[in-house]
């Protein structure tokens, strides 16, 4: 968040978003201590925390209506639930398989799409690798071991292609500037499941 340029308010909310749920400081000496919004930051994100996810529809609906409602009242709250999110995938290992497989599915499903709406990609990609990573490693190390075995084409293929959109852009005048990146695993996963499509595609 701080990376982010959030404000001080957001960060201090940030540091005890853990707080109210997970003690007995009540949300008014939060206020009393720090400050109302500080207090109403961080019983946004509580109230986030206590949605119980039973299906996966289920979950996608309850969780996007509820977030959909906190970003009304302050967007922050969804900011701070993401980071709190991303820190827990990054931390995943210390937990059982069957609790991995389940944070990791509601990551992919719930998590990363609202960061992807919210235009936040950095934070999206990180979430959709660390959830594949962990819900589905057999197909993510098939994939990473069939990209590792193409890069030198694929590098070759780019740059020709690099090449050859510049030389176009000169030849009609016009500016611009070309830029290739990298796809990141599960979005190669992703676009084979849903446009059934083959690793060479």
């Amino acid at each position: 968040l701080a990376e982010m340029r959030m404000d001080y308010q957001c960060l201090i909310a940030a540091l005890l978003h853990d707080v109210i749920e997970d003690t007995l400081i009540p949300k008014e000496q939060v206020a009393a201590t720090f400050s109302e919004e500080v207090a109403e930051l961080v019983d946004g994100v509580s109230k986030l925390s206590q949605i119980a996810f039973n299906s996966r529809a289920e979950a996608q609906a309850a969780s996007l209506q509820k977030m959909l409602l906190a970003m009304t009242r302050d967007i922050r709250v969804i900011l701070i639930k993401l980071a709190d999110r991303l820190h827990n995938m990054r931390t995943l290992d210390s937990m059982s398989p069957e609790a991995c497989r389940r944070i990791s599915r509601e990551t992919l499903d719930i998590f990363a799409p609202i960061a992807n709406r919210l235009g936040i990609n950095r934070v999206r990609i990180e979430l959709e690798e660390l959830g594949f990573a962990h819900y589905w490693p057999w197909r993510r190390r098939v994939i990473q071991c069939a990209l590792q075995r193409t890069v030198g084409a694929r590098v070759e293929m780019v740059g020709t292609v690099e090449t050859a959109l510049k030389q176009a852009l000169q030849q009609e005048s016009i500016q611009g500037a070309v830029e290739g990146r990298r796809k990141h695993l599960y979005g190669i996963y992703r676009k084979m499941r849903d446009k059934s499509r083959g690793f060479s595609d």
